[in-house]
């Protein structure tokens, strides 16, 4: 009986999944060294959440919207007084941008920009609740329930997976977390939630829909799990909600599809149904507005286009950090590895590939394109805002790859595979940790240049422990967290 595997495999199991799991809490309580100011929008969220339930006396007051521009990049003139959080450097904060003297005194609150009441999702109304006058102390506690949130997605996708869809997934995580998903998890922003819906989302329902009816206790817990993934989503980010319809349409129709051979006529109906919602959709003004690209009006169609097919890929590869093209001067080691990483997996789960196997995946890789190109048309000009808004996709892109491979034979399932993206993985998080631990103990000067291999500096931390302790611990536990985690991944029983 599936069941009686399922809860045998759970029992003897459940301590390597559970040390799983606290080695990922231990090695996400790392990156809380990161300042909560290390972001380009923090201002923005930050002051999201403060005045998640509108104004507050000494939390959120004098809330005011200006007249809209527009032609600007992002039609958002909201700000508030909130209590003093970070100096603010040419409009950034500057812990991000650390590039103007520093101030030692500073007013006790400040104006910044947030979200307008009619676009505030549920993630900054939800952690309002722990905002306070104690900026530190309210963002550690957030950070803390986030990290928790993700180890608890972890732990779900550890035990409610099994066999080859516990391989495709945890391969699709470890394969798309280094260098942004760690601090994304750890992080107060809204991606945290939404990175971790979209990742894992599409496992939970493909356990679902796998699971026999009868076995109505493990259904239960997996569509459960499936409805948290998705409520991070909702709750987050409506790009993020709609990548998580996406891999579920995608889960949803290979699920329809299993062991039946696909003809041309069916692939015609399928294609049919799609152009068919696709013009449904354009009476539905809030799919409009997302769904339909607003080419820059300085640019010509043409233009946009041939560009976008250029440098989208770029941007593809910023999920590990390649900067090249438009993006950067790059590429450096992380990002070369992540990518070689990524690229060899899929080419590994498209070996043997069969016709369905090949539309899916051209399927998903053209809709990956289009989001990307999307974002360009969202900011209002020819380049794509930044990779990570769409990181959470590389693990449903490489995972559902792998899940309908017909290559029995793929890229970790060899030991000697294993322990060499160990080894290169564990660098690129040690690289990645040591850059940001350098940039902001150092304010961003004399970085990269290794003058000095401490990271003694100053410390944004008031308790004993220094940067270099924390640096150790959190590049020690990346592959402690990666063993454990395929420890569980290989004891799964073969007939699960």
């Amino acid at each position: 009986m599936l069941q009686s595997k399922f809860s045998h495999s759970l029992i003897k199991n459940f301590g390597r999944e559970k040390l799983a799991t606290f080695s990922f809490i231990l090695l996400l309580f790392t990156w809380l060294a990161v300042p909560y100011g290390a972001s380009g929008d923090m201002d923005y969220h930050l002051t999201s959440i403060w005045c998640g339930w509108g104004e507050r006396p000494g939390l959120c007051e004098n809330i005011q919207t200006l007249s809209e521009d527009p032609n600007a990049r992002f039609s958002n003139h909201v700000s508030a007084e909130v209590p003093f959080m970070f100096q603010i450097c040419d409009s950034r904060n500057i812990d991000y941008w650390p590039y103007c003297e520093f101030e030692v005194n500073h007013t006790e609150s400040q104006r910044l920009r947030m979200a307008p009441q009619e676009h505030m999702s549920f993630y900054y109304r939800i952690m309002s609740f722990f905002a306070s006058d104690n900026i530190q102390m309210s963002v550690m506690i957030i950070r803390i329930i986030n990290i928790l949130i993700s180890a608890m997605a972890f732990y779900l996708l550890l035990t409610l997976t099994t066999g080859k869809l516990k391989f495709a997934a945890i391969s699709g995580l470890t394969f798309s977390i280094i260098p942004y998903g760690l601090q994304h998890f750890s992080g107060v922003t809204t991606r945290s939630w939404a990175i971790t819906g979209v990742m894992t989302s599409w496992a939970f329902l493909s356990s679902f829909l796998a699971t026999p009816k009868k076995d109505a206790r493990i259904r239960r817990l997996r569509i459960l799990a499936y409805i948290f993934a998705v409520f991070l989503a909702l709750s987050s980010r409506l790009d993020a909600l709609l990548m998580v319809v996406i891999s579920s349409i995608f889960i949803a129709i290979l699920h329809l599809t299993f062991e039946k051979s696909m003809t041309f006529r069916q692939v015609c109906t399928g294609i049919s149904v799609f152009v068919f919602i696709g013009f449904v959709s354009q009476f539905l003004p809030i799919v409009k507005q997302y769904a339909n690209f607003e080419i820059p009006e300085s640019h010509g169609t043409a233009q946009y286009i041939l560009f976008q097919i250029l440098h989208v890929p770029e941007f593809v590869a910023d999920w590990w950090n390649y900067q090249i093209g438009q993006t950067g001067s790059g590429p450096g080691i992380i990002g070369i590895i992540g990518i070689t990483l990524f690229a060899i997996n899929v080419a590994f789960a498209l070996q043997k590939a069969s016709t369905r196997q090949c539309l899916v995946f051209i399927s998903f890789s053209l809709i990956v394109f289009l989001l990307l190109a999307k974002t360009s048309s969202v900011g209002k000009t020819m380049v794509p805002l930044s990779g990570f808004y769409t990181l959470g996709l590389a693990m449903p892109w490489m995972g559902i790859s792998i899940l309908i491979s017909n290559n029995k034979l793929q890229f970790m399932s060899t030991n000697g595979n294993r322990r060499t993206a160990f080894c290169l993985l564990s660098f690129s998080n040690a690289a990645y940790f040591y850059s940001l631990l350098e940039f902001y103990t150092r304010r961003g000067t004399s970085i990269g240049w290794f003058e000095k291999i401490s990271l003694n500096d100053i410390w944004w931390w008031d308790i004993v422990i220094g940067p270099n302790f924390v640096f150790l611990i959190g590049a020690l536990m990346f592959p402690v967290f990666l063993t454990t985690t395929w420890r569980s991944v290989l004891t799964e029983p073969k007939d699960v």
